[in-house]
Order: C-alpha cells, then structure tokens, then sequence
C-alpha cells in the first residue's frame, strides 16, 4: 500500500500516541519516508509540528536516518 492510501491510519495512530496532551491539526505534507502535520500542544497553548515517520519504514536504516534529521531540526 502506498503512504498515501493510508491517511487515515497515519493520523489515528499518531493521534493517539499523541494523547490528549496535543491536538492533532491539518497534514502540511509528506514524502516517501515521513508526513508532517500541525499540532496544538495544549498545556503550553502553543502549535508545533510534527513528524512521523512512516510504518512501513520504522525500522532500520530509514529510522536511524530519521533519528539525525530529527536532531539536525532540534538544532534549529
């Protein structure tokens, strides 16, 4: 299946490990590997964003290339 025939889980999944701390806003885009979204992150009434990376590709080299961009975005 390809990423965007799955919105819906996507959002739902990451909805939920989000919890009530965060509310879940409007997809800003995606790609192979990840999807970004808005979030309202509710106790310090500030938006972030967020992202995901993809299921499919939460293992291996895909999530360790993930966890450096992460760090190189926490940088900025």
């Amino acid at each position: 299946m390809r990423p965007q025939d799955q919105p819906t889980d996507v959002r739902s999944a990451l909805s939920a490990a989000l919890g009530p701390a965060f509310t879940l806003g409007r997809e800003l885009g995606g790609g192979g590997m990840s999807r970004v979204f808005m979030a309202r992150e509710e106790m310090l009434e500030r938006d972030v964003v967020v992202k995901v990376l993809l299921p499919e590709l939460a293992q291996g080299l895909s999530a360790d290339r993930f966890a450096r961009e992460m760090r190189l975005a926490a940088g900025l």
